[in-house]
């Protein structure tokens, strides 16, 4: 059954198990973009509830082409991460035009997504372990397998994404084709600038499960002063458009099932990722790059507050049985280079992607 649909309540009507085509992002034409993108929102069975997923195709994407999947990290869920309705704000839309079948997904907790199964009192569950996003992965990965009849496919993951991907490659080798992360920590004791805001306030060295199970943002503490705070320039429009700002911010909080319940309307996610980048900063490693035996791209901003050099030397001295494995620090690129304008990283980014895809 189709359903012409307002984009913003796209992911939410999606819950219902609707087959959904989207209207044309916001400053394309209309004939344009409904000639060339298509995006389809369905949900999959999770182990715990229902997971929200979209499919983004365009004309130039040719029957066969290779699939790939994006996983978001812990802030955003996959649409504001992915998908904006504003240009140069979707890397799924640029990366359909070049030829790609693009998915996006939300882990339990996150955007159209099932929240995780918890009990009322607990305050303090690491909310959303690695273990538990694979195991969404893979509920995602087998279902798209299905439908576009393929043996293996692609795998994106940004930042906790990332951990998560690697995670889930690392244990599902034979379904994944390429493994691709961006802007992610690995397991390597190194300084971290946001390890004291995380940490226990009478031991640096344990994270501080005081901060709750969940991690709650409003639209004005999504537009992230960090990714302000590390671009070298007085004025951060130079970097970054601001109307994708803007809109990274409310569709954020406008794909959470329950913001319009919250006073403000708030993002609401689960905080399990904040423990586990704690710990992977200090050394603790929850996969082994050395279980990837699938081509692996490892990339990093040279502008990133979240990744540390460290993560991508020690990420690319652990690939012995990747059969073609590639790391690169971009250099004008930030934390959200996929949200930045072309010049500052984010055509770089794509054409890394889509050449090591195509090899």
């Amino acid at each position: 059954m189709l359903h012409k649909l307002n984009p913003g309540r796209a992911l939410v009507l999606g819950l219902l198990g609707w087959t959904l085509t989207v209207a044309p992002a916001h400053g394309q034409a209309p004939s344009a973009a409904l000639n060339s993108i298509r995006r389809e929102d369905f949900i999959v069975k999770g182990p715990v509830g229902a997971l929200a997923v979209r499919r983004v195709t365009s004309r130039a994407t040719p029957p066969g082409a290779r699939v790939l999947l994006l996983l978001h990290g812990g802030g955003a869920g996959g649409v504001a991460s992915f998908d904006l309705p504003v240009p140069g704000g979707s890397l799924a839309v640029d990366l359909a035009q070049r030829g790609l079948t693009v998915y996006l997904m939300n882990v339990r907790g996150w955007g159209g997504s099932d929240d995780p199964t918890m009990a009322p009192t607990d305050t303090t569950h690491l909310n959303v372990t690695c273990r538990e996003a694979s195991a969404d992965i893979d509920r995602v990965v087998q279902t798209i397998r299905r439908r576009e009849n393929v043996p293996k496919m692609a795998l994106f993951g940004w930042a906790t994404g990332g951990h998560w991907g690697g995670y889930y490659a690392s244990h599902h080798a034979p379904q994944i084709s390429h493994f691709i992360s961006l802007n992610s920590l690995y397991g390597v004791r190194a300084p971290w600038a946001l390890r004291a805001s995380f940490a226990h306030p009478r031991d640096s060295t344990r994270f501080n499960r005081g901060l709750g199970p969940w991690r709650l943002a409003d639209v004005a503490a999504m537009s992230p002063a960090q990714w302000d705070r590390l671009i070298p320039a007085a004025d951060k429009t130079r970097w970054r458009d601001p109307a994708v700002t803007q809109a990274y911010a409310q569709t954020a909080v406008e794909t959470d099932q329950g913001s319009a319940t919250r006073t403000p309307a708030t993002l609401r996610v689960p905080g399990g990722w904040r423990e586990e980048s704690f710990n992977q900063s200090l050394g603790t490693a929850y996969w082994r790059a050395s279980d990837l035996l699938m081509p692996v791209l490892g990339l990093r901003g040279a502008l990133d507050f979240w990744s540390r050099p460290a993560d991508l030397a020690a990420l690319d001295a652990a690939l012995v049985l990747s059969p073609r494995h590639k790391v690169v620090t971009l250099p004008q690129a930030t934390h959200f280079v996929f949200l930045d304008r072309p010049d500052k990283g984010r055509d770089q980014l794509l054409q890394e992607i889509v050449e090591f895809l195509r090899q």
